[in-house]
C-alpha cells in the first residue's frame, strides 16, 4: 500500500510541475476535468470592477459555487482522497494605477483563499499563493478566440508577448510598458475596445487543486457464476433519437462607442443669472481638456447692482475612471476674466483694461444620466491663486475714479454643478461615424 501511495504522489507532483506554469492565465472551463477520473481540479470566480467581494449574482459565479460544492462533497465523502497541493491566484484588468491593480489582485486571491478554507481544511504547507496581477496571456487567448477580431489584432498580440517593455503612468510611476504601447494605438481607440470587450473577463481569482488516493480500494469478491435458465430474448426496440435543437444565430457584433466631446452648462452660475457654456474634449482614455466661458452683460434690478463679467477657464483633467463618461478626476485650470462689479451704493470695481488671471487645482466627479448615458452631471470644486488689479469708483452713475488697488487672492476658484450632453464616435471594422444618441 505504501508503495502505491508513493507512486500516486510522484505522478501528481509531476503533473503539477508540468501543467501549473501553463495554467496561470487559464479559466476553469479549460482547467476543470471530471473529478471522478482526474487528480487535478480548477475553478475560477469573476469580480466586479474595483471589487474584492465574491458575488454569486455576477456573471457566471453561480457555477463557481456549484462546482466548489461538488468538489467539497467528493473530498469529504471519500475517506481515501487527500489534497496534496493547492495554488490560488488573483488577477486584475490593466486599466487604472498599477498599485491599485496589484492590491486588487492580491485581495481577490485572499478572498478566494478565505472562501476555500471555510469549506475545506487546508494546511498552509500545501497552499501556494500566486499574485499574478495582470494575466496578459489570458487577454491574448481572449483576443485569439474572438470570432469578431479587432482591427489591430496582430499589432496588439505582438505587444502582449513583449514582457520586457517598460513604461510610466501619468504621474511618472513605473508600470507595465504594454499598457503604454497599446494606449498609443489609434490614440486610445483600440484600448477602449479591449476594455469594453475583454477587461471584465480578466478580473478574477482561481485555484488549482491536486488530490491523490492514499490506498487502493480492495476489490469486491466476484459473485458465483450461476448458469441462468434460457429465456426468450425480448425484442429490443431502439428509441428514435431526439432531434438536435438548431443553434441560435450569432448576434451581429455591436459598434463600439468612443466618447468624443461634451457640451455643458454650469447650473450654479445659471442660478446667479450668469450665462455660461462649456466644451470638454477627450484626449486619451484618462485625459481631457475642458474650457468654460462665462458672460454677464446686465444689471441686477438697477444700475447700482451689477456683476458684469466676461471670463474663460481652460482646464486639463486626469480621470481615474473613463474620461467624459464616469468617475473621479483632478484638474489644473487657469481662470482669466474682465469685470465691472458693484454690490452696494458706495463703490464700483472695474478692471483697468487688464484681465484678472490665476491658476488653481480642482477635484470632481461625473456620472451618466438615463439609460443611454449621453446625458450626464458633473460636480466640481477648485481652489487656487488669483492676481487682481482694479480701479475703485464712486458708486454713482459715471462716478469718479477714487484709487487703484491690487490684491493677491487665495481661495475657491471654481464651483460647479454641470449638466452635459456627450457626443460619441461609433467605430467598427467597416466604417466610422459620429453619433449623439
Amino acid at each position: 500500500m505504501s508503495r502505491t501511495k508513493n507512486i500516486s504522489l510522484f505522478i501528481a507532483t509531476l503533473l503539477v510541475a508540468m501543467l501549473l506554469p501553463l495554467g496561470v492565465s487559464a479559466q476553469d472551463d479549460r482547467l476543470a476535468e471530471s473529478w471522478q477520473n482526474s487528480d487535478r481540479h480548477g475553478v475560477s470566480v469573476d469580480f466586479r470592477v474595483n471589487s474584492t467581494v465574491i458575488d454569486e449574482n455576477y456573471r457566471n459565479n453561480a457555477l463557481f459555487f456549484d462546482k466548489v460544492d461538488s468538489l467539497v462533497n467528493v473530498i469529504n465523502n471519500d475517506p481515501i482522497l487527500e489534497i496534496v497541493s493547492v495554488e490560488i491566484c488573483g488577477t486584475a484588468s490593466p486599466e487604472g494605477p498599477a498599485a491599485i491593480n496589484h492590491r486588487l489582485s492580491n485581495a481577490r486571491m485572499m478572498a478566494l483563499d478565505k472562501y476555500l478554507r471555510s469549506h475545506l481544511e487546508l494546511p498552509d504547507s500545501i497552499v501556494v499563493h500566486n499574485d499574478k496581477y495582470i494575466a496578459w496571456g489570458h487577454l491574448a487567448e481572449l483576443i485569439e478566440a474572438d470570432p469578431s477580431p479587432i482591427a489591430r489584432k496582430s499589432e496588439v498580440l505582438e505587444i502582449l508577448h513583449q514582457s520586457d517593455l517598460k513604461g510610466r503612468d501619468m504621474k511618472g510611476r513605473d508600470q507595465d510598458g504594454r499598457i503604454n504601447a497599446i494606449q498609443r494605438i489609434d490614440n486610445g481607440v483600440t484600448w477602449s475596445i479591449l476594455n469594453q470587450r475583454y477587461f471584465a473577463q480578466m478580473r478574477n481569482a482561481w485555484f488549482i487543486m491536486v488530490t491523490v488516493r492514499n490506498v487502493e480500494p480492495e476489490p469486491e469478491p466476484l459473485p458465483e457464476i450461476v448458469e441462468p435458465e434460457p429465456v426468450a430474448e425480448p425484442e429490443v426496440v431502439e428509441p428514435e433519437p431526439e432531434p438536435m435543437p438548431e443553434p441560435e444565430p450569432m448576434a451581429e457584433p455591436k459598434d463600439v462607442r468612443v466618447p468624443l466631446m461634451n457640451f455643458k452648462i454650469n447650473a450654479v452660475e445659471a442660478a446667479a443669472l450668469i450665462a455660461n457654456f462649456g466644451m470638454e474634449f477627450r484626449i486619451t482614455p484618462y485625459l481631457s481638456f475642458d474650457v468654460m466661458g462665462h458672460y454677464s452683460p446686465y444689471d441686477y434690478f438697477n444700475d447700482a447692482r451689477k456683476i458684469r463679467v466676461f471670463a474663460i477657464q481652460p482646464e486639463l483633467r486626469y480621470w481615474f475612471g473613463e474620461s467624459l463618461v464616469k468617475g473621479h478626476f483632478v484638474g489644473v485650470h487657469v481662470p482669466v476674466a474682465g469685470f465691472n462689479i458693484q454690490l452696494n451704493d458706495k463703490y464700483r470695481y472695474q478692471d483697468p483694461n487688464r484681465a484678472l488671471w490665476g491658476v488653481g487645482v480642482s477635484y470632481g466627479y461625473a456620472m451618466p444620466l438615463g439609460k443611454k448615458g449621453n446625458w450626464g452631471v458633473e460636480f466640481t470644486i477648485g481652489v487656487g491663486y488669483m492676481n487682481l488689479v482694479y480701479d475703485v469708483y464712486e458708486g454713482v452713475h459715471n462716478g469718479k475714479l477714487l484709487r487703484t488697488e491690487s490684491k493677491h487672492y487665495f481661495g475657491p476658484t471654481r464651483l460647479g454643478i454641470d449638466f452635459s450632453y456627450r457626443i460619441d464616435m461609433k467605430k467598427n471594422n467597416k466604417k466610422t461615424k459620429t453619433i449623439g444618441e
